[in-house]
């Protein structure tokens, strides 16, 4: 009898699966109570929907879907029947913890996360995957699990990011400042050693070199609420303090990201693109991976190098 097939679970943040005000508020709630053990108060989901409705509604699930199709028929070109894909949201339905045990269901023994992040963190690539060990302890048979290695670096990763921001420079003057950006955290991810911050800070540089860039600098984005600090600079205050040094183009590269969503469709593409208007300054975005055969062809790589560990 052949071997079951190894299977693959794609991870995303996850976004609300409609506008209905009642996914709106399911969406948030499950976001505060994993970190926070709180709800959300109705000004929180009215600025939230309000944020969703300025960019047409999140395209996530559409991307994510696409994503784990191309990466299974990429898996299925390399290895006919070796491995099986799914996908799963961490925040809104499909829920990790339910596409697990469906993935016991279907006769899996083994299995490899990819967490759709490209820097590993606490708070970030290895809370996907606790959900994933939570849920997986629960089975009457649990499954064998390993997770993707880090990526940052990858040839292909770069690769891509290279092609997006020199195309995208194509249209802007040479004094134009190319600003790598990524999403904030606590800044007490610092005091734990923590990789998060060194990895974006290395892939900024790597591609800086290899674009040959002669104005950049990186800065973080959508930092969350509360009190305690977040990692920095923040996007708008670089933009603010480059204009007022002079600066009149940025090219934004949200490296941090892998996908059209919130934080760049809104963060981005509205917020900052306002404050960059109101400064003077001519603001553009490099196109996110998505569901880029470059991207696919890196996670069917990844998946593959640490099956052969596994």
């Amino acid at each position: 009898m052949p071997p079951s097939p190894v299977g693959v679970l794609v991870m995303a943040y996850g976004s609300p699966p409609s506008m209905d005000d009642e996914a709106i508020y399911a969406y948030l709630r499950h976001i505060l109570q994993f970190y926070r053990r709180t709800d959300p108060d109705p000004e929180a989901v009215a600025h939230l929907k309000e944020r969703y409705r300025a960019i047409g509604g999140s395209p996530l699930y559409g991307i994510t879907e696409r994503l784990a199709a191309g990466l299974q028929q990429a898996l299925e070109r390399a290895s006919p029947g070796r491995f099986r894909v799914y996908w799963a949201m961490k925040h809104s339905p499909p829920f990790i913890e339910d596409v697990v045990p469906r993935m016991a269901r279907d006769g899996l023994d083994r299995a490899i996360g990819v967490a759709l992040a490209p820097f590993r963190s606490r708070l970030s690539t290895d809370g996907y995957y606790r959900v994933v060990q939570e849920a997986n302890q629960g089975l009457t048979n649990p499954m064998a699990w390993t997770f993707a290695d880090d990526w940052h670096l990858h040839p292909l990763f770069l690769a891509l990011w290279q092609s997006r921001i020199e195309d995208a420079r194509r249209g802007l003057p040479e004094t134009a400042l190319v600003v790598f950006t990524n999403h904030s955290l606590p800044e007490r991810v610092r005091r734990w050693g923590d990789p998060y911050p060194t990895q974006f800070e290395a892939t900024a540089r790597v591609l800086a070199e290899r674009c040959r860039l002669p104005h950049w600098t990186i800065a973080y984005q959508s930092a969350g609420g509360g009190s305690e600090p977040w990692l920095g600079p923040d996007l708008i205050e670089v933009l603010r303090a480059y204009r007022e040094g002079g600066g009149t183009h940025v090219l934004a590269a949200p490296i941090g990201f892998l996908m059209d969503h919130l934080e760049v469709l809104y963060d981005i593409d509205v917020e900052a693109q306002a404050e960059a208007r109101s400064m003077g300054l001519h603001l553009v975005r490099t196109p996110m991976p998505n569901d880029d055969p470059r991207l696919i062809d890196l996670l069917a790589d990844v998946v593959t190098r640490k099956a052969v560990r596994q």
